[in-house]
């Protein structure tokens, strides 16, 4: 696997950066009430869901603010849920836990389907798709917006360089708290030794490669909005976690949680910025010469 996938999508970043989108475009989901006019001064007033506000600012001095407000509302934003979070954490939740008894068999079948052929494909996706590279291709895409003064460049950069730490760090996190055998080392896929415990090389759940893999993958593609990211770096990412399971360092489980908190942590560090959640808006119109209703779908 050469990055020519990689080269294509960061292609296709650099050609749609000419639209110069900002975050300031884009609104929060729900529903609002607001009078608008022609000159555009009557904006809707945005209601927020984090510990902390931002900033109303543009030069790259916004990265500051975000540099130290972003972690608090992340690690903080459970505390803002709402029911529809709550649902759909704990069906990602449960969804992990329902595949440990498929961890065996799926470890048992990953490895006999293996071959030179297959590990040729995913060992290099691992590797152009791992950890540091990721961190590379998000400190360039920052210098790169930073050097030719395109801001939601250099938003998409700093954004998943933030995702893939802040993932990285819930990584760490869980792996003390389980310290669960890697399927390598264990025949028993409940093996959890918990805090202060002890395992053979380093914890199992979650998915390091996997975790940081998806938040890269969703913070560029909440940004991007372009299906000729997306998709590619979601396959990728996929990849990444398929390659995990072949080479017998990761459970099943270990992989589809990281690939959950991943996504998760990518889509919340964009959205804190780039509100483009679902959103329908009813809108009263007033013009020089007409007085009416606009609806607004945006998803």
């Amino acid at each position: 696997m050469k990055p020519s996938v990689l080269t294509i999508v960061l292609a296709v970043m650099f050609l749609s950066a000419g639209s110069n989108l900002l975050a300031e475009d884009y609104s929060f989901p729900d529903v609002q009430l607001t009078l608008a006019s022609d000159n555009g001064t009557n904006a809707p007033v945005g209601h927020r869901d984090y510990m902390l506000s931002y900033e109303d600012e543009s030069s790259p001095k916004k990265y500051l603010d975000w540099l130290w407000k972003d972690p608090v509302n992340l690690f903080t934003r459970p505390a803002f849920w709402g029911g529809p979070q709550w649902v759909i954490f704990g069906l990602e939740a449960g969804t992990t836990a329902a595949l440990f008894p498929a961890d065996t068999p799926f470890r048992d079948f990953s490895q006999d389907i293996r071959s030179s052929r297959s590990d040729s494909i995913l060992k290099p996706i691992d590797y152009w798709y791992g950890n540091y590279p990721l961190a590379f291709y998000g400190a360039g895409m920052f210098a790169s917006g930073l050097a030719f003064h395109n801001e939601k460049l250099a938003d998409s950069g700093f954004l998943s360089l933030e995702s893939i730490g802040y993932a990285t760090v819930l990584d760490v996190a869980i792996k003390e708290l389980t310290q669960r055998e890697r399927p390598r080392s264990t025949q028993n896929q409940y093996n959890f030794h918990g805090p202060g415990g002890s395992v053979s090389g380093s914890s199992s759940f979650v998915s390091g490669d996997t975790i940081a893999a998806f938040a890269f993958a969703s913070s560029v593609s909440e940004v991007w909005k372009n299906p000729w990211v997306t998709w590619p770096l979601y396959a990728l990412a996929g990849a990444v976690a398929a390659e995990r399971t072949q080479v017998n360092a990761h459970w099943l489980s270990d992989v589809v949680g990281a690939a959950f908190l991943g996504h998760a942590v990518g889509k919340t560090i964009v959205r804190m910025h780039y509100h483009r959640d679902s959103e329908v808006r009813l809108t009263p119109y007033v013009a020089d010469h007409a007085v009416g209703l606009q609806l607004t779908c945006e998803f």
